[in-house]
């Protein structure tokens, strides 16, 4: 069974009801990015950013640094594996640290992560059931530390390889079938368990894919290579450029007012006001790439790291489903070697009670030989007298060539003379020696074939709930994931729409007002020159 957030009744939980789905993504902001220094006895000091986030309707505030905010969502991200977890901003190369502490100031680096850590805070309120989540609700609240938060049920009890199944059942969490059992006495129990699942690896190749998933996954792949080494890099290449264009046009407006102080008349008038409009590009062209920046280039980037959450959606998904197939092979080996066990074992018993019955009848004749060597050699019949006469003079000749002891005893000398009859024929010898080599090397063959049996029958047992587990997993992630992508076709679409009219609308309004400037600086040229 897949994980789902349980009720907890808390503040939080109250403000992203359904009762407050219109305004429950507006109820979060982050109103300050600060930096803030480390106490620190030595010289170094170590600084970092604090995000200031308000809830506004009670007007809650609670400080996060970034790298609280990318563990939490990776926490997300393993309780729920297959729902569309929304991107944080990334981290910032070395380039980018160097570019920055170059120009001794990083505010701008900060804003943006603001903005972007905003929005990832405000779609996570959106999200039908990642609102529900008792962890955001911690996040969020100023009396939570991010390390309480960490190290508490469900995040401190939450599996190394999510694909191990393990039946679970928590007082205050309903945990998936993916976490292990918290608790120490079935340590054990759940590391056997365990151990019999199997775990595929990332190459493994589904023998039954599911055709619903297959144009999505060639989809994704495309798409991230189209968008991630053509549209982004594209986009980058333009902001750039366009930022060297604003610091040409600076120093250009520079050098026309440095013209301007060495002429004289309407000339260094004109000059002057030539450099002042090339001064307004220098800013007008500085203002479209921050705000193509904020309004384009940030909402692109995010797109582009769903593609690669997407994708990971659909690996995790194709794994699970890559698990279910290697449980069902599993689980046929092993009624095959249980057949062949129990086959065996029937045999086995049945040359044992054989072996028993022959044992009776030869031990009766024993006895009955036993019994012969005791006649009386005085019979009345004479005929017969002469053939026992015989047969207890040639044993005797038999008796006399093995040479016993003066003071050997009857039983004594007997037992020798049933022993040598036992060991008398060739493959009698040769059955005893294999009998005892395989003594040598297992001390009870059957009662070890027998455990064998048992452990198959226990093992056959735990995949085949795990195989129902995992089947009727995999048909939920099915059904979440397919809402999940039209949840976010939806905010796609729409976000889509606010990105093309901010293009146009960027492009319009800095074309427009260079194009007013340099006009009414043709129009004062004019006037200057019929002056």
């Amino acid at each position: 069974m897949m994980y789902k957030p349980i009720s907890c009744n808390c503040t939080f939980q109250n403000l992203f009801t359904l009762d407050h789905q219109k305004n429950r993504a507006d109820n979060i902001e982050i109103v300050k990015a600060e930096k803030t220094s480390t106490d620190n006895t030595t010289n170094t000091n170590h600084s970092f950013v604090v995000y200031t986030i308000k809830i506004i309707d009670n007007e809650e505030k609670v400080k996060r640094r970034y790298s609280e905010f990318e563990s939490f969502r990776k926490s997300l991200v393993k309780l729920y594996p297959t729902t569309v977890i929304p991107p944080i901003p990334e981290k910032h190369s070395f380039s980018d640290y160097a570019i920055y502490q170059k120009q001794k100031d990083d505010s701008f680096m900060i804003e943006k992560r603001k903005r972007m850590l905003e929005r990832f805070l405000k779609k996570i309120a959106s999200h039908p059931v990642l609102n529900q989540e008792h962890v955001f609700h911690r996040f969020l609240d100023s009396e939570s530390t991010w390390t309480d938060i960490a190290n508490s049920p469900p995040l401190s009890i939450l599996p190394k390889d999510p694909l191990l199944q393990s039946s679970l059942a928590l007082t205050s969490y309903m945990i998936t079938s993916n976490l292990p059992i918290p608790s120490t006495s079935s340590n054990n129990t759940n590391a056997q368990h365990n151990s019999i699942i199997p775990t595929p690896s990332s190459s493994y190749t589904l023998k039954y894919p599911d055709k619903e998933f297959e144009q999505p996954e060639s989809k994704v792949n495309k798409s991230a290579q189209q968008c991630t080494f053509q549209f982004d890099k594209s986009q980058k290449r333009i902001l750039k450029r366009l930022q060297e264009l604003s610091n040409d046009y600076a120093e250009l407006g520079s050098a026309y007012n440095a013209w301007s102080l060495n002429e004289a008349g309407p000339i260094a008038s004109l000059l002057e006001k030539i450099g002042q409009t090339v001064d307004g590009s220098a800013t007008s062209t500085k203002e479209m790439v921050q705000t193509f920046e904020t309004d384009v280039s940030e909402y692109v980037q995010e797109y582009t790291q769903y593609l690669t959450i997407l994708k990971r959606c659909l690996e995790y998904r194709r794994m699970k489903q890559a698990q279910s197939e290697m449980i069902e092979d599993s689980i046929r080996a092993k009624r095959t070697q249980l057949r062949s066990l129990v086959k065996t074992e029937e045999e086995s018993r049945r040359l044992s009670s054989n072996s028993e019955t022959r044992h009776e009848e030869i031990t009766t004749t024993v006895q009955q030989d036993e019994d012969d060597h005791c006649i009386d050699t005085e019979s009345i019949e004479d005929g017969f007298s002469a053939i026992v006469k015989t047969t207890v003079d040639d044993d005797a000749v038999r008796d006399e060539n093995l040479n016993y002891p003066t003071n050997a005893s009857a039983p004594m000398i007997r037992a020798s003379k049933h022993q040598s009859k036992k060991w008398s024929s060739p493959r009698k010898l040769f059955s005893a020696v294999t009998y005892t080599l395989q003594g040598m090397i297992d001390a009870d063959p059957e009662q070890t074939r027998r455990n064998q049996i048992s452990k198959l029958r226990d093992a056959i047992e735990q995949l085949e709930q795990a195989q129902i587990s995992t089947r009727q997993e995999l048909k939920d992630m099915s059904v979440n994931m397919q809402k999940d992508f039209e949840r976010l076709q939806r905010q796609k679409e729409a976000d889509m729409k606010s990105i093309l009219l901010a293009f146009a609308k960027i492009h319009i309004r800095y074309c427009e007002q260079n194009a007013s400037d340099w006009l009414e600086m043709r129009d004062k040229v004019i006037r200057s020159m019929k002056d």
